[in-house]
């Protein structure tokens, strides 16, 4: 089973039909780096037991896991919306069979979280991603 975010993050980049390629990373935006980018980064993940099971260190268990997806633009908020719509598209046509060991992904929420005192303004939105796996 690979992370589950780097599983994200190729699922994206791989699925990515913009006439502009972002850059695409894990964790945290890189302020030295040229923009626009991508960024995955974990939020919150609930392990669950599967049945009962007497040797409990072995029992297989399932994952609940909440994840990120941050477009960022510098100056230009209508990249930002056409990547958060891209980033969307993939993951609801994928949400099925995202494959990389996940089993089924939903984007359920965004918000814009930008920051206006850089200038040029930087422009940022955060995708909600919830996904489900198992180990």
């Amino acid at each position: 089973m690979t992370d589950p975010k780097i599983a994200l993050l190729v699922l994206l980049e791989e699925n990515w039909a913009l006439d502009f390629e972002p850059k695409f990373s894990t964790d945290w935006y890189e302020a030295g780096e040229r923009l626009p980018q991508v960024v995955v980064s974990q939020v919150l993940t609930r392990p669950r037991y599967l049945g009962f099971s007497e040797d409990h260190p072995a029992a297989r268990r399932r994952f609940d896991g909440v994840y990120a997806v941050d477009v960022w633009s510098k100056g230009d908020q209508e990249a930002r919306w056409r990547m958060l719509r891209e980033a969307d598209r993939i993951l609801h046509e994928r949400c099925e069979e995202p494959g990389e060991g996940l089993e089924w992904i939903e984007a359920s929420s965004w918000r814009d979280i930008d920051e206006g005192d850089a200038h040029p303004r930087l422009y940022r939105s955060r995708l909600t991603v919830e996904v489900l796996y198992y180990r």
